[in-house]
């Protein structure tokens, strides 16, 4: 017996007839009965004996249908579960990104995986992203330079280049490119080293070199190393999709030309199974990984 078959089976001896039997099943009464005639001239044996408008069993259906219990009870706990899994695969997808992320990367993506117009929902969270996951609060993590950690499943989805960004005046200023030595030689508004992966990141290239990474700031995100070096002066490393999107008056930006790129990790728990809607949110910038 199919799983078909067993569904016609089990619903024939629960309810008694052809006619509920159709009805439960979606199906015409003539065709319930033409294919209990099918699966007893398949078993060889008989199931059901007429009672008026009944189907009594056999003793040998009693048998398959005591046999079979196991099989039912799990299909009755799909059937029960299943509204409570449409649900969940079909929630807001909730993503936890650093700002840069969000103004420069991620709404191209999110155009191509569907949400243009917002035809479908996202919950977003600007914060720490390895936090929000380990916090079960965030599906999907996004950031740069995340290290490699056990408990992350992680995947570059694209890069980005580093700059120097500085007031219009700075002595810098009139460089059309500047390498790490350089900016070293001036107050540096940058990232904590040992929380930030990109500061982690730009400290081994100035390691790499000779260079003491020693910022006379430290800030967590991009947008306020520009707002810090805007107020203060100094010079600040940002990604370029920070600076391109600058709108700041007074501050500019150049090339770093011995700064490696950074790049964009996508990241989830390991060892938990995505939601529907994760997935394809996942599988869109996969995609779009260089």
């Amino acid at each position: 017996m199919n799983l078909r078959e067993m569904e016609l089976f089990g619903t024939l001896m629960r309810v008694g007839t052809t006619t509920e039997t159709a009805r439960l099943l979606g199906i015409s009464q003539p065709g319930v009965s033409a294919q209990l005639k099918r699966l007893e001239s398949k078993l060889g044996i008989p199931l059901f004996h007429r009672a008026g408008n009944r189907l009594e069993p056999t003793r040998e259906a009693r048998e398959i249908f005591s046999l079979a219990g196991p099989i039912f009870t799990t299909h009755s706990q799909v059937r029960a579960k299943l509204p409570s899994l449409r649900d969940h695969a079909t929630r807001p997808a909730v993503i936890s990104a650093t700002p840069a992320l969000v103004e420069g990367f991620l709404g191209p993506l999110l155009v191509k995986a569907g949400y243009a117009n917002w035809k479908k929902r996202l919950d977003l969270r600007i914060h720490a992203p390895e936090e929000d996951l380990r916090n079960g609060v965030a599906d999907l993590g996004l950031q740069m330079a995340l290290p490699p950690k056990a408990e992350f499943q992680a995947h570059m989805v694209g890069r980005s280049s580093l700059v120097a960004i500085m007031g219009e005046n700075h002595p810098l200023a009139r460089a059309k490119q500047l390498k790490c030595k350089a900016i070293a030689a001036h107050p540096l508004v940058c990232y904590d080293a040992d929380w930030s992966p990109m500061g982690a990141h730009i400290r081994a290239a100035f390691k790499a070199r000779d260079l003491h990474y020693d910022p006379v700031c430290t800030a967590p995100y991009c947008a306020n190393v520009c707002a810090l070096v805007r107020a203060c002066g100094g010079v600040g490393i940002v990604d370029a999709m920070t600076a391109r999107n600058l709108a700041t008056p007074g501050l500019t930006w150049r090339p770093i030309s011995d700064l490696s790129d950074i790049s964009i990790i996508a990241f989830y728990r390991r060892n938990e199974p995505l939601s529907a809607t994760v997935m394809d949110l996942l599988n869109h910038l996969l995609e779009a990984a260089p």
